[in-house]
């Protein structure tokens, strides 16, 4: 079991179209990706929350992250922002005439919060040798991982370009903004 694990990781990360087309046919369930979504989430979050404790890191001069974030706050907003993009994903997809299903789509998102984590974690140990390499390295993973979902919701949504996929992840993006914003602005005082 874990060497496939460590094997769909390595495709994911150099062959993700690969990658993908493995995902599907595994057909999970969709509680199954529901579970992993939430699996990965929290793995992220108490990585992220490991290494700020260790190392504290100030977000504003003065303000310290552990002052203004919650590890549950965290997990919430995270969690949330990834089934929303799920379903924005697979609408997204629709509308540039993708096949994908909110079920296909949500096991990839499930699979990339999982490799969110394995990042994390890696952050973290990295961590250990030099802080400003870790936060670079999961940057540089966070820049890479928008190439892996092209990959992905090309395969997904059977697009016969990456423009597609580049077009439905905009739409993706504006809609999560509208939503976030919609969610934010009750506790947004003028």
């Amino acid at each position: 079991m874990m060497q496939q694990f460590r094997e769909l990781v390595t495709l994911t990360i150099l062959r993700p179209a690969e990658a993908m087309v493995q995902i599907l046919a595994m057909q999970l369930p969709i509680r199954i990706s529901w579970v992993l979504l939430v699996v990965g989430v929290m793995l992220s979050t108490v990585a992220i929350f490991a290494r700020v404790l260790l190392f504290p890191v100030e977000i504003f001069p003065g303000v310290m992250f552990l002052d203004v974030v919650t590890p549950f706050g965290l997990f919430v907003t995270m969690t949330i922002v990834a089934a929303t993009s799920a379903g924005l994903l697979t609408f997204a997809g629709r509308q540039l005439g993708g096949q994908g299903t909110f079920a296909q789509v949500l096991t990839y998102v499930a699979w990339l919060q999982v490799m969110r984590a394995v990042v994390e974690g890696a952050g973290l140990i990295v961590s250990f040798a030099s802080f400003n390499l870790a936060v670079l390295a999961i940057n540089l993973a966070g820049l890479y991982g928008i190439w892996i979902i092209l990959q992905f919701q090309k395969v997904t949504h059977g697009f016969d370009s990456l423009g597609r996929a580049l077009g439905s992840l905009v739409l993706t993006f504006v809609g999560l903004v509208m939503v976030i914003s919609l969610l934010v602005a009750p506790f947004i005082s003028a």
